[in-house]
Protein backbone atom coordinates (compact mmCIF):
# COMPACT_ATOMS: atom_id res chain seq x y z
CA UNK A 1 0.00 0.00 0.00
CA UNK A 2 1.43 3.35 -1.06
CA UNK A 3 1.76 6.31 1.28
CA UNK A 4 -0.68 8.28 -0.91
CA UNK A 5 -3.33 5.64 -0.24
CA UNK A 6 -2.89 6.11 3.50
CA UNK A 7 -2.52 9.90 3.32
CA UNK A 8 -4.82 11.11 0.50
CA UNK A 9 -5.42 14.79 -0.05
CA UNK A 10 -8.53 15.61 1.96
CA UNK A 11 -11.34 17.40 0.13
CA UNK A 12 -14.54 18.34 1.99
CA UNK A 13 -16.20 15.64 4.12
CA UNK A 14 -14.41 12.30 4.45
CA UNK A 15 -16.26 9.04 3.82
CA UNK A 16 -14.58 5.66 4.23
CA UNK A 17 -15.77 3.02 1.76
CA UNK A 18 -15.54 -0.68 2.62
CA UNK A 19 -17.84 -3.66 2.69
CA UNK A 20 -18.34 -5.33 -0.67
CA UNK A 21 -20.82 -3.15 -2.47
CA UNK A 22 -20.67 -4.92 -5.81
CA UNK A 23 -20.00 -8.44 -4.51
CA UNK A 24 -16.82 -8.62 -6.63
CA UNK A 25 -18.36 -7.41 -9.87
CA UNK A 26 -15.18 -5.60 -10.90
CA UNK A 27 -16.59 -2.09 -10.55
CA UNK A 28 -14.62 0.44 -8.51
CA UNK A 29 -17.49 1.94 -6.52
CA UNK A 30 -15.20 4.24 -4.55
CA UNK A 31 -14.11 5.82 -7.83
CA UNK A 32 -17.73 6.02 -8.96
CA UNK A 33 -18.69 7.81 -5.76
CA UNK A 34 -15.73 10.18 -6.13
CA UNK A 35 -16.81 11.03 -9.67
CA UNK A 36 -20.43 11.59 -8.65
CA UNK A 37 -19.57 13.64 -5.55
CA UNK A 38 -16.40 15.60 -6.36
CA UNK A 39 -16.55 17.68 -3.16
CA UNK A 40 -15.98 14.63 -0.94
CA UNK A 41 -12.92 12.59 -0.04
CA UNK A 42 -13.71 8.89 -0.43
CA UNK A 43 -11.14 6.45 0.98
CA UNK A 44 -11.44 2.73 0.25
CA UNK A 45 -10.60 0.29 3.02
CA UNK A 46 -12.05 -2.82 1.37
CA UNK A 47 -9.74 -5.70 2.29
CA UNK A 48 -7.51 -3.25 4.18
CA UNK A 49 -8.86 -2.71 7.71
CA UNK A 50 -5.67 -0.85 8.62
CA UNK A 51 -6.79 1.99 6.33
CA UNK A 52 -10.08 2.28 8.20
CA UNK A 53 -8.22 2.31 11.52
CA UNK A 54 -5.81 4.97 10.25
CA UNK A 55 -8.56 7.32 9.03
CA UNK A 56 -11.42 6.68 11.44
CA UNK A 57 -10.67 9.87 13.42
CA UNK A 58 -11.37 12.13 10.43
CA UNK A 59 -14.26 10.12 8.99
CA UNK A 60 -17.63 11.86 8.78
CA UNK A 61 -19.27 8.69 7.47
CA UNK A 62 -18.47 5.05 6.77
CA UNK A 63 -19.94 2.86 4.05
CA UNK A 64 -19.41 -0.59 5.53
CA UNK A 65 -19.00 -1.13 9.26
CA UNK A 66 -17.09 0.18 12.26
CA UNK A 67 -15.92 -2.18 15.02
CA UNK A 68 -16.91 -1.00 18.48
CA UNK A 69 -13.23 -0.81 19.43
CA UNK A 70 -12.75 2.06 16.96
CA UNK A 71 -15.75 4.15 17.97
CA UNK A 72 -13.93 5.94 20.78
CA UNK A 73 -11.67 7.46 18.13
CA UNK A 74 -14.51 8.31 15.74
CA UNK A 75 -15.51 11.68 17.20
CA UNK A 76 -16.57 13.11 13.82
CA UNK A 77 -18.52 10.06 12.71
CA UNK A 78 -22.21 10.77 12.13
CA UNK A 79 -23.37 8.06 9.73
CA UNK A 80 -22.67 4.37 9.02
CA UNK A 81 -24.22 2.81 5.92
CA UNK A 82 -24.16 -0.98 5.55
CA UNK A 83 -23.64 -2.48 2.09
CA UNK A 84 -26.07 -5.30 2.78
CA UNK A 85 -29.71 -5.52 3.80
CA UNK A 86 -28.85 -6.78 7.29
CA UNK A 87 -28.58 -4.23 10.09
CA UNK A 88 -26.48 -6.19 12.60
CA UNK A 89 -23.33 -4.19 11.85
CA UNK A 90 -24.99 -0.96 13.00
CA UNK A 91 -26.75 -2.50 16.01
CA UNK A 92 -23.70 -3.35 18.11
CA UNK A 93 -23.50 -2.19 21.75
CA UNK A 94 -21.06 0.55 20.77
CA UNK A 95 -23.29 1.83 17.98
CA UNK A 96 -26.37 1.77 20.21
CA UNK A 97 -24.50 3.88 22.77
CA UNK A 98 -23.71 6.51 20.12
CA UNK A 99 -26.98 8.34 19.59
CA UNK A 100 -25.11 10.84 17.41
CA UNK A 101 -24.43 8.18 14.75
CA UNK A 102 -27.21 7.26 12.31
CA UNK A 103 -27.19 3.71 10.95
CA UNK A 104 -28.72 2.88 7.57
CA UNK A 105 -28.95 -0.30 5.54
CA UNK A 106 -29.39 -1.46 1.95
CA UNK A 107 -32.86 -2.85 2.56
CA UNK A 108 -34.41 -3.59 -0.82
CA UNK A 109 -31.24 -4.80 -2.54
CA UNK A 110 -32.31 -8.48 -2.23
CA UNK A 111 -35.92 -8.20 -3.43
CA UNK A 112 -35.30 -10.40 -6.48
CA UNK A 113 -32.51 -12.84 -5.63
CA UNK A 114 -33.54 -14.03 -2.15
CA UNK A 115 -37.18 -14.77 -3.06
CA UNK A 116 -35.95 -16.60 -6.17
CA UNK A 117 -33.50 -18.63 -4.07
CA UNK A 118 -36.36 -19.54 -1.73
CA UNK A 119 -38.56 -20.68 -4.59
CA UNK A 120 -35.66 -22.64 -6.08
CA UNK A 121 -35.44 -24.69 -2.86
CA UNK A 122 -39.22 -25.14 -2.73
CA UNK A 123 -39.46 -26.32 -6.34
CA UNK A 124 -36.44 -28.59 -5.85
CA UNK A 125 -38.31 -30.37 -3.06
CA UNK A 126 -41.51 -30.50 -5.14
CA UNK A 127 -39.79 -32.24 -8.04
CA UNK A 128 -37.30 -34.25 -5.92
CA UNK A 129 -34.31 -32.67 -7.64
CA UNK A 130 -31.73 -33.26 -4.87
CA UNK A 131 -32.08 -37.05 -5.01
CA UNK A 132 -32.05 -36.98 -8.82
CA UNK A 133 -28.79 -34.99 -8.84
CA UNK A 134 -27.24 -37.46 -6.38
CA UNK A 135 -28.43 -40.35 -8.55
CA UNK A 136 -26.98 -38.68 -11.66
CA UNK A 137 -23.51 -38.64 -10.09
CA UNK A 138 -23.63 -41.99 -8.27
CA UNK A 139 -26.01 -44.87 -9.01
CA UNK A 140 -27.04 -43.88 -12.56
CA UNK A 141 -30.39 -45.56 -11.93
CA UNK A 142 -33.26 -44.65 -14.28
CA UNK A 143 -36.34 -44.42 -12.09
CA UNK A 144 -39.31 -42.24 -11.23
CA UNK A 145 -39.05 -40.68 -7.76
CA UNK A 146 -41.96 -40.74 -5.33
CA UNK A 147 -43.29 -38.10 -2.97
CA UNK A 148 -43.55 -35.29 -5.49
CA UNK A 149 -46.15 -32.56 -5.02
CA UNK A 150 -47.60 -29.57 -6.85
CA UNK A 151 -47.14 -26.17 -5.25
CA UNK A 152 -50.26 -24.70 -6.84
CA UNK A 153 -52.95 -24.57 -4.17
CA UNK A 154 -50.55 -25.14 -1.29
CA UNK A 155 -50.06 -22.57 1.47
CA UNK A 156 -46.90 -20.56 2.02
CA UNK A 157 -46.64 -18.88 5.42
CA UNK A 158 -44.12 -16.03 5.52
CA UNK A 159 -42.56 -14.86 8.79
CA UNK A 160 -41.46 -11.27 8.27
CA UNK A 161 -43.23 -8.97 5.83
CA UNK A 162 -40.46 -6.61 4.88
CA UNK A 163 -39.21 -6.05 1.34
CA UNK A 164 -38.11 -9.66 0.86
CA UNK A 165 -41.18 -11.21 2.46
CA UNK A 166 -43.57 -9.12 0.39
CA UNK A 167 -41.65 -9.76 -2.83
CA UNK A 168 -41.75 -13.49 -2.09
CA UNK A 169 -45.50 -13.28 -1.46
CA UNK A 170 -46.04 -11.78 -4.91
CA UNK A 171 -43.97 -14.48 -6.60
CA UNK A 172 -45.69 -17.27 -4.66
CA UNK A 173 -49.09 -15.90 -5.65
CA UNK A 174 -47.89 -16.07 -9.24
CA UNK A 175 -47.39 -19.80 -8.77
CA UNK A 176 -50.99 -20.17 -7.63
CA UNK A 177 -50.16 -20.57 -3.96
CA UNK A 178 -52.26 -19.43 -1.02
CA UNK A 179 -50.07 -17.01 0.94
CA UNK A 180 -50.30 -16.09 4.61
CA UNK A 181 -48.05 -13.87 6.67
CA UNK A 182 -46.98 -12.85 10.16
CA UNK A 183 -45.19 -9.79 11.40
CA UNK A 184 -44.49 -8.85 15.01
CA UNK A 185 -45.75 -5.30 14.60
CA UNK A 186 -49.14 -6.41 13.30
CA UNK A 187 -49.10 -3.65 10.66
CA UNK A 188 -51.33 -4.85 7.80
CA UNK A 189 -49.62 -5.84 4.57
CA UNK A 190 -50.71 -4.38 1.25
CA UNK A 191 -54.38 -5.01 0.64
CA UNK A 192 -55.01 -8.11 -1.45
CA UNK A 193 -51.46 -9.45 -1.23
CA UNK A 194 -52.04 -12.02 1.53
CA UNK A 195 -54.88 -14.48 1.86
CA UNK A 196 -54.53 -14.13 5.63
CA UNK A 197 -52.29 -12.21 8.01
CA UNK A 198 -51.94 -13.81 11.43
CA UNK A 199 -51.95 -11.62 14.53
CA UNK A 200 -48.64 -10.95 16.34
CA UNK A 201 -49.70 -13.34 19.13
CA UNK A 202 -50.72 -16.10 16.70
CA UNK A 203 -47.43 -17.32 15.24
CA UNK A 204 -48.53 -20.84 16.18
CA UNK A 205 -51.58 -20.48 13.97
CA UNK A 206 -49.46 -19.77 10.91
CA UNK A 207 -47.09 -22.66 11.69
CA UNK A 208 -49.96 -25.14 11.95
CA UNK A 209 -51.68 -23.86 8.81
CA UNK A 210 -48.83 -23.67 6.27
CA UNK A 211 -47.41 -26.27 3.91
CA UNK A 212 -44.27 -24.15 3.54
CA UNK A 213 -43.00 -21.84 6.31
CA UNK A 214 -40.46 -19.23 5.19
CA UNK A 215 -38.38 -17.19 7.64
CA UNK A 216 -37.60 -13.72 6.27
CA UNK A 217 -36.96 -12.09 9.64
CA UNK A 218 -33.94 -10.10 10.82
CA UNK A 219 -31.95 -11.45 13.76
CA UNK A 220 -32.86 -9.50 16.88
CA UNK A 221 -33.06 -10.42 20.58
CA UNK A 222 -36.77 -11.10 20.00
CA UNK A 223 -36.28 -13.40 17.00
CA UNK A 224 -33.24 -15.35 18.21
CA UNK A 225 -34.35 -18.93 18.82
CA UNK A 226 -37.90 -18.08 17.70
CA UNK A 227 -38.32 -21.48 16.04
CA UNK A 228 -37.47 -24.32 18.40
CA UNK A 229 -38.63 -27.86 19.05
CA UNK A 230 -42.12 -26.80 20.19
CA UNK A 231 -42.69 -24.66 17.10
CA UNK A 232 -41.46 -27.38 14.75
CA UNK A 233 -43.89 -29.83 16.33
CA UNK A 234 -46.75 -27.44 15.51
CA UNK A 235 -46.00 -27.73 11.80
CA UNK A 236 -47.58 -30.41 9.64
CA UNK A 237 -45.43 -33.50 9.21
CA UNK A 238 -45.78 -32.87 5.46
CA UNK A 239 -44.60 -29.25 5.77
CA UNK A 240 -41.27 -27.69 4.83
CA UNK A 241 -39.30 -24.96 6.60
CA UNK A 242 -37.12 -22.43 4.76
CA UNK A 243 -34.76 -19.96 6.39
CA UNK A 244 -33.41 -17.01 4.40
CA UNK A 245 -33.21 -14.70 7.41
CA UNK A 246 -30.50 -15.67 9.90
CA UNK A 247 -29.49 -19.09 11.18
CA UNK A 248 -29.81 -18.25 14.87
CA UNK A 249 -33.56 -17.66 14.47
CA UNK A 250 -33.89 -21.47 14.37
CA UNK A 251 -32.62 -23.78 17.12
CA UNK A 252 -30.22 -25.85 15.02
CA UNK A 253 -30.24 -28.86 17.37
CA UNK A 254 -34.03 -28.91 17.32
CA UNK A 255 -34.01 -28.65 13.52
CA UNK A 256 -31.59 -31.56 13.15
CA UNK A 257 -33.73 -33.69 15.47
CA UNK A 258 -36.93 -32.75 13.59
CA UNK A 259 -35.40 -33.77 10.26
CA UNK A 260 -34.18 -37.10 11.61
CA UNK A 261 -37.50 -37.82 13.37
CA UNK A 262 -39.70 -36.76 10.47
CA UNK A 263 -41.36 -34.05 12.55
CA UNK A 264 -41.29 -31.96 9.36
CA UNK A 265 -40.88 -33.14 5.78
CA UNK A 266 -37.76 -31.10 5.04
CA UNK A 267 -35.90 -27.84 5.30
CA UNK A 268 -34.12 -25.48 2.95
CA UNK A 269 -31.70 -23.01 4.51
CA UNK A 270 -29.33 -20.44 3.10
CA UNK A 271 -28.21 -19.30 6.55
CA UNK A 272 -26.77 -22.10 8.69
CA UNK A 273 -25.66 -21.48 12.26
CA UNK A 274 -22.80 -21.13 13.00
CA UNK A 275 -21.47 -19.53 9.85
CA UNK A 276 -19.32 -20.71 8.23
CA UNK A 277 -20.56 -24.15 9.20
CA UNK A 278 -17.69 -26.43 10.32
CA UNK A 279 -17.10 -29.41 7.99
CA UNK A 280 -17.94 -31.88 10.78
CA UNK A 281 -21.18 -30.19 11.87
CA UNK A 282 -24.13 -32.66 11.98
CA UNK A 283 -26.33 -30.28 9.99
CA UNK A 284 -24.43 -31.25 6.83
CA UNK A 285 -25.72 -34.83 7.09
CA UNK A 286 -29.30 -34.15 8.18
CA UNK A 287 -31.87 -35.86 5.92
CA UNK A 288 -34.25 -33.97 3.64
CA UNK A 289 -32.19 -30.81 3.89
CA UNK A 290 -31.09 -28.38 1.20
CA UNK A 291 -28.13 -26.60 2.77
CA UNK A 292 -26.82 -23.56 0.92
CA UNK A 293 -23.89 -21.36 1.88
CA UNK A 294 -25.51 -17.94 2.31
CA UNK A 295 -25.40 -16.76 -1.28
CA UNK A 296 -29.06 -15.85 -1.69
CA UNK A 297 -28.09 -12.20 -2.07
CA UNK A 298 -25.58 -12.78 -4.86
CA UNK A 299 -26.70 -11.45 -8.21
CA UNK A 300 -25.03 -9.57 -11.09
CA UNK A 301 -27.42 -6.71 -10.31
CA UNK A 302 -26.35 -6.38 -6.67
CA UNK A 303 -23.83 -3.60 -7.26
CA UNK A 304 -26.10 -1.27 -9.25
CA UNK A 305 -28.96 -1.75 -6.78
CA UNK A 306 -26.74 -1.14 -3.75
CA UNK A 307 -25.11 1.85 -5.40
CA UNK A 308 -28.48 3.45 -6.12
CA UNK A 309 -29.42 3.19 -2.44
CA UNK A 310 -26.04 4.28 -1.09
CA UNK A 311 -25.42 7.14 -3.50
CA UNK A 312 -28.87 8.58 -2.76
CA UNK A 313 -28.02 8.49 0.93
CA UNK A 314 -24.68 10.18 0.26
CA UNK A 315 -26.55 12.94 -1.57
CA UNK A 316 -28.97 13.31 1.32
CA UNK A 317 -26.18 13.26 3.91
CA UNK A 318 -24.32 16.06 2.14
CA UNK A 319 -27.54 18.07 1.74
CA UNK A 320 -28.57 17.61 5.35
CA UNK A 321 -31.73 15.74 4.33
CA UNK A 322 -33.27 12.70 6.14
CA UNK A 323 -31.60 9.45 5.12
CA UNK A 324 -33.34 6.40 3.68
CA UNK A 325 -33.44 2.97 5.34
CA UNK A 326 -32.65 4.33 8.81
CA UNK A 327 -32.18 1.47 11.29
CA UNK A 328 -33.70 1.44 14.76
CA UNK A 329 -30.49 0.37 16.46
CA UNK A 330 -32.22 -0.79 19.63
CA UNK A 331 -34.80 -2.91 17.81
CA UNK A 332 -32.20 -4.33 15.44
CA UNK A 333 -33.77 -3.49 12.07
Amino acid sequence: MSQSEIEPTMVGPTILVGGNMGRNDGVDYRAKLAADFPGVTFISYEGRPEVREHHIAEADAVIGDVPDALLSRAARLRWVQTTGAGANAVCTPGMIARDDIIGTSCVGVHVASVPEQTLAMLLAFARRLPEQIVNQHTAHRFYWPTGMFEVEGQTMGILGLGNIGLALARKAKGLGMRVTGWRRSGTPALAGLLDRQFAPDDLNGLLADADHVVICLPLTPETQGLIGAAELRLMKRSAYLYNVGRGAIVDQDALIAALHDGTIAGCGTDVPEPEPLPPDHPLWDAPNLILLTHYGGLTPRYGPRAYAIISENVRRFLAGEPLQNVVDKRRGY
